[in-house]
């Protein structure tokens, strides 16, 4: 067979993937773009997309992150010389997979921000953009408002939308139509998106804190999460640690940002399912000296602070539970004792050294907050801890132990109760007030920006309060005095409180039914002329009594499985019992 020539072997070279036109009209294509031929005729030269090599994908990907950065430097570059006229960048589509069209697949609205589409301005972007008052996955360095908005539409318009809630409400328009965008966000993500990114991340995480089907975004966020590997980033950033003489690098700034991502959706998903009735999905693998390692980095924040605390509280929370939980079969009350107080002494460890972390942190501008939460979580760790280890017994006859648990649960609520109406400050600085200067805010006022879990709390914690008093028959005058610092609850609330808020007005019922089982009671100790000293949760309750008693929102019942609020006190003569609605109903 002859063999071809020089001048022939060029004619053996084809485009693996021949434009639209040059297909139909079954001629050679050389594969450029536009190709010889239609450029010559011009016509509009378009491919249909193929499967690229790896290599490709990745050269195109870290192609389409340098042209956001460069977008993003020049919008900070203009927004500097005039930030009130400034213009937006265009959103790259590039976040789309490379391997699918952005013009296909992307409705227009989602490649554009809330600004871009008209929903707000950028003066109210900019007074509700609030990072750091979010889920503790943010640097306040890195996740700056001209960083994000050039980076990830998703991710701007959660954060603006959040903002929004705290100032208009849930009930303003502007919110509805943010709240809808997201809702589109998402859908185009689930659809279309192959490999999330970090924002993507970012963003289900903050949609997950201000929403009733959190549980489910939590989820959906540590599958990203894990899709990325963020897990392994820990292991890589302690690594290097140890082997680092210099400077901190790039690369390890960078490990740093994975790892907090990676940590605060974990968190999350410790708290929903830690307090909403299921053991977590995961075991989170963790030790104190690695949470120490990474207080003590260069690139942690005071945000970072907050979210190692409660990353190490939940992890021993966790553990308690499965303590707790192998102890139910035999129903042992001195290994349960011996297992409640290991538990204790760990929590209370915890609080005195991350007191110390916080007092030692100079650059927290909100150090007495921050050790507040500290002791409010600390007390919240207590109640959950105590009341767990009372519910696994069902039935309750009061004994030591049992009396014991419930006793030291109220005791902590009280404790929580108090700590949610102090008005942080700094130690250094005793001095009275000047007769001009208002008095400093209380630790409710940050309140409307908190998460729905953390209004849960707030709002179980007095009910809880309140019950238990009534509960253990506490004295008359000490339960007059609970019901006024929830009145006080209620009252700091109502100052930050914009629009409808579920937790907000189960808070409000909850002490209006107590108020009214108090008013009934001492009705009754009049009718029977009975002394001062006349315990309240004596038999004979009354209609108010029992309506109280029988309070359990569903919100505590549906969405959250906090322990406790179904016990009540029935007396029988010589004894007392006490009994789990939910096991007679």
């Amino acid at each position: 067979m002859a063999t071809p020539t020089s001048s022939e072997r060029p004619r053996k070279r084809r485009a693996i993937n021949a434009c639209i036109l040059c297909r139909k009209s079954k001629v050679r294509c050389d594969g450029a773009r536009p190709c010889q031929r239609c450029a010559r005729n011009d016509a509009d030269c378009q491919y249909y997309d193929a499967v690229k090599d790896i290599n490709v994908l990745r050269i195109e990907k870290l192609e389409a992150e340098v042209e956001d950065l460069k977008a993003g430097l020049h919008f900070v570059q203009t927004s500097e010389q005039s930030p009130s006229s400034v213009s937006l960048p265009q959103h790259s589509p590039s976040i789309v997979p490379p391997s699918l069209s952005a013009s296909s697949v992307d409705p227009p609205s989602m490649n554009t921000n809330a600004v871009q589409a008209g929903v707000v301005t950028w003066e109210q972007a900019v007074l509700w953009y609030r990072s750091n008052y979010f889920i503790p996955i943010f640097c306040p360095a890195t996740d700056t408002i001209e960083s994000v908005v050039a980076r990830s539409p998703f991710l701007f318009d959660c954060i603006v939308s959040v903002g929004c809630r705290a100032e208009e409400g849930c009930s303003s328009p502007t919110y509805h139509r943010l709240q809808s965008r997201l809702r589109e966000h998402l859908t185009n993500i689930l659809i279309t998106t192959e490999t999330p990114s970090l924002e993507i991340v970012q963003a289900i995480a903050v949609m997950a804190g201000y929403t009733e089907n959190g549980m489910l975004l939590v989820a959906l966020a540590m599958r990203f999460a894990m899709q990325l590997r963020l897990e392994d980033t820990v292991d890589q950033l302690m690594v290097q640690i140890p082997q680092r003489e210099g400077p901190v690098s790039k690369e390890e700034k960078q490990l740093y940002r994975l790892v907090r991502i990676w940590y605060g959706v974990c968190n999350l998903e410790l708290f929903f399912s830690l307090d909403g009735g299921k053991m977590p999905a995961m075991i989170v693998r963790t030790t104190p000296r690695r949470i120490r390692a990474l207080v003590n980095h260069d690139s942690r924040t005071s945000t970072d602070i907050r979210l190692l605390s409660q990353l190490e509280l939940n992890v021993l929370r966790s553990n308690a539970y499965r303590d707790i939980a192998r102890h139910s079969n035999g129903l042992d009350e001195s290994s349960m004792r011996s297992s409640v107080r290991d538990t204790a002494i760990e929590l209370s460890l915890w609080l005195e050294e991350w007191s110390a972390i916080v007092s030692a942190e100079t650059e927290m501008s909100d150090r007495p907050r921050a050790i507040t939460n500290l002791r409010i979580q600390y007390e919240w760790a207590l109640i959950t801890l105590y009341l767990k280890a009372l519910n696994i017994y069902g039935n309750l006859l009061m004994t030591d132990f049992q009396r014991e648990m419930v006793r030291s649960a109220k005791e902590a609520a009280v404790r929580h109760l108090q700590h949610l109406l102090d008005t942080p400050s700094t130690p250094s600085s005793p001095e009275a007030l000047p007769p001009n200067q208002p008095p400093p805010p209380t630790y409710l006022s940050t309140f409307k920006w908190a998460i729905d879990f953390v209004w849960a709390k707030c709002a179980f914690s007095v009910l809880l309060v309140l019950k238990l008093s009534l509960l253990l028959r506490d004295p008359l005058p000490s339960v007059i005095l609970l019901l006024r610092d929830a009145y006080q609850v209620l009252e700091e609330l109502h100052k930050i409180t914009v629009g409808h808020i579920a937790y907000f007005q189960i808070l409000q019922t909850s002490v209006e039914k107590c108020e009214r089982a108090l008013t009934e009671h001492m009705a009754r100790l009049q009718q029977a002329s009975g002394s001062e000293d006349v315990e309240v949760g004596l038999g004979g309750g009354g209609d108010a009594e029992d309506d109280f008693q029988e309070y359990a929102p569903s919100e505590f019942v549906f969405e959250w499985d906090f322990p406790g609020l179904n016990l009540r006190h029935v007396p029988l003569g010589w004894q007392d019992l006490f009994v789990d609605l939910d096991l007679v109903l």
